[in-house]
């Protein structure tokens, strides 16, 4: 063996480890392609609308939604592109329009006193 042979030697290693380097390389990245889409997926908590509510003239809309969130599911209380989270789900719900811009929302839970949130659109 000459010095020719070990220089040819070194480069099919090179070449061989090239090969394995890329081919790791499109398999971790594919596995990314993956697990990323899935992760975002389940990542988000599912929404179910509770009530819907529209002002006297169908100005504004409240919308109540409960969020199932870990641990805990919440409750939302969109508006006017805006949103209250309240942590404890109440039993009944109730919307009371004091005018096309103002509202209160009730929050009734058993043997508690309601817990009314005052909304007011811009």
């Amino acid at each position: 063996m000459d010095w020719n042979d070990n220089d040819v030697l070194d480069q099919e290693k090179t070449k061989l480890l090239t090969k394995i380097g890329c081919f790791l390389g499109i398999v971790i990245l594919g596995i990314f392609a993956i697990l990323i889409p899935a992760w975002l997926y389940f990542s988000y908590p599912d929404e179910t609308q509770l009530m819907v509510s529209h002002s006297p003239n169908n100005i504004n809309t409240i919308e109540v939604v409960k969020t199932d969130d870990f641990p805990d599911p919440t409750i939302r209380i969109y508006y006017d592109d805006k949103h209250i989270t309240k942590t404890k789900l109440p039993n009944d719900i109730s919307v009371e329009w004091i005018n096309d811009y103002e509202a209160n929302v009730i929050l009734k839970k058993q043997k508690r006193e309601p817990e009314i949130v005052y909304i007011e659109f811009k």
